[in-house]
Order: C-alpha cells, then structure tokens, then sequence
C-alpha cells in the first residue's frame, strides 16, 4: 500500500543541469532562470554555459552571420540557420532576430564570431563591442591608441577568438600609426589592452592584406593578402598567446588563372582555397590546401601543406566552407538563384612539382563535369538570399549563454 505521508521525490540540480538543461535551446533556458534563484544561479554561470555549448554544438558552424558590402543605410547583416542535413531552414535580418539597442547596429560590421560572441567594430568611433545576440549582452572597450589620435590612424587587420589554454576571449589588430605598425590586444578576462610595437617594414605589408573574413585556427587569427601569388606567397597571423604575429609561408602550387583566395577551418587546421572561374563555360574550380605544422621540440616546428581536396562545380561564388568539409556555393541565373551544397571530393593525385604536370593536372580537373551537390535554397524570383553572399565577410555563429561580461557585471 502506498504510504500518503511520503514526501514527493525530487531529481537533484546536477541530474537536472546534466541531462535535462545542457540539452535544451538557448531561448527556453533563458525563460528557465526566472523559476528560482538556484536556476538563475546555475544557467547563468561560466560553467554551465561552456558546457551546455560543448554538448549542444560540436562543430560549431550551423549557422552564419553573413554582411553584405556597406553601400546602404540599411541593415546590412544577416543571420543563416541549417539543420543537421544543412538543409536552409531560416533566413532574416540579424536584427529581426535579435534586436539589441547596446550600439548602432547600423555602424558597425563584424569582425570575429566565436562560441555565440560576434565581435562588432564601429568604424566611426573606433570602438569594439563583444555581442551575444542570444542574451543581449554586451562588452564595449575604445582602442587606446585611437585617443586623440585621428590623423594617419588605421585599424588593420581585427579579429576575435577564444583561446581554451588560458580561458580566455580576446580581441587582436594591428593599427597603422604614423608609418608605424603596433599590435593591440584586449583580454576579456582583465579587460586591459596591450600593446607591442613591430618593425617599421611591416607597415607596407599590411596594406595588401584583406581584413574582411580572417580564419581563426588554435589559438592564432590569419589574413590573407589581397593577392597572392607565387611573388606574394605567405599569410600573416597574430597569435592571442604570445602576442605576436606570425609569417606563413604557402609552399602550393598556385593555378595559372585562379582569381580568389579564401582562409577557412576545416577539421581543425587552416584551409586555404583557390578558386578559379571560366566564364565561357559557367564552370568553377575551388582546389583545398590544409596546413600542418610539425612541432620539434618546444619552439622549433614546421610548416607544410597538402592539397586534400578539390571542387568542380557550376556557382556564380563560392561563399563558405564548413568545418565538417561541406561547402555553400551561390548558383545565380536568369531563371532562379540557388544555394547548393557540396561534399569536396578528395585528390588522389600524388604532389608534382613539374610545371608540365601541374598544367595537365589543371586541364584534367577542368574537363571533369561539375559536382551536381544538393540545393539547399531556391527562388525562382530571384529572391534576395543570393544577393547576400555577393560580399565577402561570412562567419560562422551558434548561439550559446557564453557572457562578455566580467563576472560582476549583470
């Protein structure tokens, strides 16, 4: 017989956050901190939402913040959702989805995404804000060399990344000052600057650099210059540990008539793509070359990379390419605009170094027919989602609880 004097059994808070919490939505566990103080306690703590993020997003990257050339007064960043089959099932105005009144969206162009914080850079003021579009929550900072300082004054290079050794998230630039080139840096940890003067021969070098979309790979931000070619063939980093910056040297070789460049993270290491376009025959090739780096001893390591993969494909741009190895490209034609899908295919061919070779290597992969891939969008009106990925600045986002703020902030 059942006892009616018997207390009603309750699940402890660690089976509760474990099995249940770390597995729902940003949203309903936002709602999930007004039923007690203890709740609001647990979601709203470090841990929890580093683990919540571990748990609910492996690979990071199934969703992006794509920004369009700023040549409008009008919103111009937009937020991309996919389910587990990348198949496009949301698409709006980042604004639409998460409204914040924290600075002028309209100002601002972002500038690094990591673990659901987009890093945001207003032009105008020289100011940086860390963002969680999911909680609003909000870290400004002013760069201290932008103080009084207008005259010959250039941010150069912005990026943003978590860096696990030291948990911590930073901020990383270089600033062209007077014919001068300094590194800055801002830990959201000790939410101070720091500042290291380099050789006045940097200064022309970062002037070719692209600083629309850098790749962010361990604990080192990379650029890719405007372009390269096998005069101008390294990358440059800025490592968030050491505080300095790093020179890649690109032992690949480059296709005769390739007409883009683009640094992405695949499977953990930096992927650099060279993309080639024929326009009598719509076709495009986008050939995959990963970094490796062979570390001997403590400091001395080195530098190597391997063409792993290759794309055939008819696109008008091709416009990201996932950590998983699955790529986006845009299809735009008078009859409707695409996005598709495409699985890269791997290279079997051994390196060459023969130029001969390399040039009947080009010549076999350009008379392969194009990847087919999978549409995961289509608009036989035109639509405006192709339009968007017209421009070069794409990142990946998820969203997350991951605060900006430091630890007595609310």
């Amino acid at each position: 017989m059942m006892n009616n004097n018997s207390s009603p059994k309750t699940i402890p808070d660690d089976l509760i956050m474990d099995n249940i919490l770390t597995r729902l939505e940003v949203r309903p566990l936002l709602c999930f901190k007004s039923v007690s103080r203890g709740w609001l306690s647990m979601i709203s703590s470090p841990e929890f939402a580093k683990k919540h993020f571990e748990l609910m997003f492996p690979s990071h990257d199934q969703n992006l913040i794509v920004q369009e050339e700023r040549d409008s007064e009008e919103e111009d960043k937009f937020y991309l959702s996919f389910d587990n089959n990348y198949n496009l099932i949301e698409y709006t105005r980042l604004m639409n989805r998460h409204p914040t009144l924290r600075f002028n969206t309209l100002n601002t162009r972002v500038v690094g995404s990591s673990n659901g914080l987009l890093c945001m850079y207003d032009e105008d003021s020289l100011r940086l804000y860390v963002w969680n579009p999911a909680t609003n929550h909000c870290r400004e900072t002013i760069v201290p060399l932008a103080r009084g300082r207008w005259d010959d004054f250039q941010m150069k290079c912005i990026g943003f990344g978590y860096v696990s050794s030291i948990d911590d998230y930073k901020i990383g630039c270089f600033v062209l000052y007077n014919q001068t080139l300094q590194i800055l840096m801002f830990s959201l940890k000790t939410g101070i600057w720091t500042q290291k003067p380099q050789t006045v021969l940097y200064y022309p070098l970062l002037l070719t650099f692209e600083d629309e979309n850098p790749a962010f790979v361990g604990d080192t931000i990379y650029w890719i210059p405007q372009h390269l070619n096998p005069e101008i063939n390294y990358i440059i980093g800025l490592d968030l540990v050491e505080e300095d910056m790093v020179f890649i040297p690109v032992i690949a070789r480059f296709p005769g008539d390739w007409v883009s460049a683009k640094l992405f993270r695949m499977e953990g290491c930096l992927a650099l793509c060279l993309i080639q376009n024929y326009a009598n025959d719509e076709k495009s090739i986008c050939h995959v070359w990963k970094m490796k780096r062979e570390e001997y001893g403590e400091e001395a390591y080195a530098i190597s990379w391997k063409k792993v993969l290759c794309l055939n494909y008819v696109g008008t741009d091709f416009n990201f390419l996932f950590e998983t190895g699955k790529c986006l490209v845009s299809q735009i034609s008078y009859q409707s605009h695409r996005l598709i899908l495409h699985e890269l295919s791997k290279v079997s061919k051994p390196k060459q170094e023969q130029e001969q070779e390399q040039q009947e290597e080009q010549e076999q992969e350009r008379q392969k027919p194009p990847d087919e891939g999978t549409i995961v969008w289509e608009s036989a009106d035109g639509g405006s989602l192709a339009n968007y990925f017209s421009s070069r600045a794409t990142f990946g986002y998820s969203e997350s609880l991951v605060s900006p703020l430091e630890e007595n902030e609310d």
